[in-house]
């Protein structure tokens, strides 16, 4: 079953990051809202390098800006940050 599949089972309106399936680590939920997706932000990073050929920078900001700070609702997908 793939990402969408899986989301889609337990709430069609969740809002998947597109091009990220490599970096899904599943759900998040919070009193009175729906689930939105969340994804590992390093794995994010690391699909940029290895699918569009940019260094670790041009990745890291090209994530920052473009897929981070994007904003499309509450149900914006969140991006984790583990620690080490």
């Amino acid at each position: 079953m793939n990402v969408r599949e899986w989301c889609a089972e337990v709430d069609e309106e969740i809002i998947l990051a597109e091009g990220f399936d490599d970096a899904f680590v599943g759900y998040a939920e919070r009193c009175g809202m729906g689930p939105v997706a969340v994804y590992n932000a390093e794995a994010c990073v690391m699909v940029l390098m290895d699918r569009d050929g940019l260094s670790m920078e041009e990745a890291r900001e090209h994530f920052e800006f473009n897929v981070l700070g994007s904003y499309v609702g509450e149900r914006t997908p969140m991006f984790i940050t583990r620690k080490e």
